[in-house]
């Protein structure tokens, strides 16, 4: 029975370090988004980029409304010539044709911002990223439990087979 229980502790622990190092994946991946937009706000070079198309992604939820949102096809050359197309989401309306200032790192054109976009992180990435940081720490706990289950599981068969029980009788 023992080993029933060891083997089921360390597949627990392990897909508890599974979820924990998703969750740990997923918040690098966000602080790393974050900073390089905050970056390419700071110290991007400006460039006026033509809207070449415009279309709006729709996203519904099962239990009510949906998300909208609406997305520019904008083309622009770098300071060194490069012609570059990039997708951007856009809070005002504008159509094809329309002058948009945009804000670029060198090396990474194709990702550039509106120059007026807003610096701050929004309300949803704020919560996203508190549900990363519960989802990793849920990963950590079940991986601490089912590595300290599959241990003291193990441990408990090494003292010669008795349960810790069988050391307390009643009898003087």
């Amino acid at each position: 029975m023992s080993a029933v229980g060891g083997a089921f502790g360390l597949v627990f622990g392990a897909f508890g370090l599974l979820f924990a190092a998703f969750g740990i994946g997923m918040l690098t991946w966000m602080v790393r988004r974050a900073s390089e937009y905050k970056r390419t706000l700071r110290e991007g070079l400006v460039a006026e980029a033509q809207c070449l198309d415009t279309f709006v992604v729709h996203r519904r939820s099962s239990d009510g409304p949906g998300h909208s949102q609406r997305r520019l096809i904008l083309g622009f050359r770098t300071s060194d010539g490069r012609d570059v197309r990039a997708e951007i989401a856009s809070q005002q309306p504008y159509v094809a044709g329309d002058i948009v200032p945009v804000r670029y790192l060198p090396q990474r054109p194709e990702r550039a911002v509106p120059a007026g976009a807003p610096p701050g992180l929004g309300v949803a990435s704020c919560l996203a990223v508190g549900v990363l940081v519960v989802f990793t720490s849920v990963g950590l706990f079940f991986a601490a439990m089912g590595f300290g289950l599959a241990v003291f599981t193990d441990s408990s068969t090494d003292d010669g087979g008795t349960s810790p029980g069988q050391y307390w009788t009643s009898e003087p």
